[in-house]
């Protein structure tokens, strides 16, 4: 007879009682739920299913304690599997609350009526809630207002909304706040909500033509991506990326090459830009990928089209570079995408992923080959489970979440430091 799980025998008899791994879990007992753990997975017991229930019950104790906020942001790429919990954990009216609030809002499970209701509550929190829910046409003052609002959550919340409702009115503040707020992620939001406003204009291109020169490279990397937007292409958008790749350098020319090198395209469907433009944006991806700054290199590798030939040789010429086993290891993990190459591409990176390499390529190349379905190294994943390095540690997770076995990373739901278990929480629950 086929073993049924813990958690679907439990949902299939009324009153089962909780394993003893989810009922120590539910207490935040750390070391119960390591020894209930322990055995199931020795024996192979513990199924995907099963390890749900524990990174549930983690979840849900997590997001009651004193760093609740901190833990309910760090569960927001699984909110869709935590929904009910986040509904009952904003009914507590604090900072943890309102961020459960947001992260509902974000997946469509909190109406943008209810999260006005919050819109001149004394928090900064739950009017930030409020203001993310400013999306129709009569919002447009409140809108505006928030833009400038001494709380920077609630700016970034106004720069949100801006975007959701496609706010033509809105570009002016938003052009300006893209160029004096002081937090920077806000003024990232604002280039990125004009980025998804439809009407063209000129001179929202000049104006984030002259941002462009006082701006650090991440706010560069969104600027381009707003002038290769359809509307904003046609606006003269496409003559500023002409330039930037003429220019050559900088990660900013590096994601807008990639950009027009994948095909991007206007709102009618038509290619924003002409084969000269193509060619112009393959060759500043030759270059970075040949000879440009380690940065610029890497996200070269990492975001050009290996359809196109030019690309694909230069990715396999980065295969062989002497001096730079990092960016040997990334120009291995693309080609694993290229049929042709797949078999070379494997046996590099397995020599890259055993346990005598430095680190930091062993779990890259761990990442990718279990990205590519390659069983053979859960053992070395599975060892990286025990590293002191709580990234190492959560990669790790994902990698066994990619192999279909995310209930191998379970013990990473006792570990002593409170944001791997929930992050190992969420990973557990996406994959489900």
């Amino acid at each position: 007879m086929k073993r049924l799980s813990l958690f679907w025998v439990c949902a299939a008899l009324a009153g089962c009682a909780a394993s003893p791994a989810v009922s120590a879990a539910r207490r935040g007992d750390n070391a119960a739920v390591a020894r209930a753990i322990e055995p199931e997975l020795r024996a192979g017991r513990l199924g995907n299913d099963d390890a749900a229930a524990i990174a549930r019950a983690v979840a849900e104790h997590a997001i009651s304690g004193g760093d609740a906020q901190e833990r309910v942001r760090e569960l927001r790429t699984c909110a869709s599997a935590l929904a009910s919990e986040l509904e009952d954990r904003m009914k507590t009216h604090d900072a943890a609350g309102a961020e459960a609030a947001m992260a509902l809002y974000e997946i469509d499970e909190l109406s943008a009526g209810a999260a006005r209701e919050w819109l001149r509550d004394p928090s900064d929190d739950w009017r930030a809630v409020g203001t993310r829910g400013l999306v129709r046409e009569e919002d447009a003052a409140a809108r505006q207002k928030a833009l400038l609002d001494p709380s920077v959550k609630v700016r970034r919340a106004s720069m949100r909304a801006s975007a959701e409702a496609k706010a033509t009115a809105d570009v002016p503040a938003l052009l300006e706040a893209a160029r004096v707020d002081p937090d920077l992620m806000a003024r990232t939001e604002a280039v990125r909500a004009i980025g998804r406003i439809d009407p063209p204009s000129s001179d929202v291109v000049r104006r984030l033509h002259d941002l462009w020169t006082s701006s650090d490279d991440a706010l560069r990397e969104d600027i381009a991506h707003a002038w290769i937007a359809p509307h904003l292409a046609s606006a003269g958008g496409a003559e500023e990326i002409r330039m930037l790749l003429a220019a050559g350098h900088g990660p900013g020319a590096v994601s807008a090459a990639a950009l027009v090198a994948m095909g991007a395209r206007t709102a009618d469907g038509k290619t924003s830009f002409d084969d000269d433009t193509k060619k112009s944006a393959i060759a500043t991806l030759v270059r970075a990928i040949d000879r440009a700054p380690r940065r610029e290199r890497m996200l070269a590798l990492a975001m050009s089209p290996l359809s196109n030939p030019e690309l694909r040789d230069a990715v396999n010429r980065a295969t062989g570079e002497a001096n730079d086993l990092e960016t040997r290891e990334s120009a291995w993990s693309r080609l694993l995408e290229v049929p042709a190459e797949h078999d070379a591409a494997k046996k590099a990176l397995f020599a890259f992923a055993s346990p005598e390499s430095p680190e930091s390529l062993a779990r890259r190349a761990r990442m990718a080959l279990a990205a590519d379905g390659e069983i053979s190294v859960q053992a070395w994943i599975e060892a990286d489970l025990k590293s002191s390095d709580p990234t190492t540690k959560l990669l790790a997770a994902s990698a066994l979440a990619s192999l279909h076995r995310a209930a191998r990373a379970a013990p990473l739901l006792a570990d002593p430091d409170a944001h791997v278990r929930t992050a190992a929480a969420c990973t557990v629950l996406a994959a489900r």
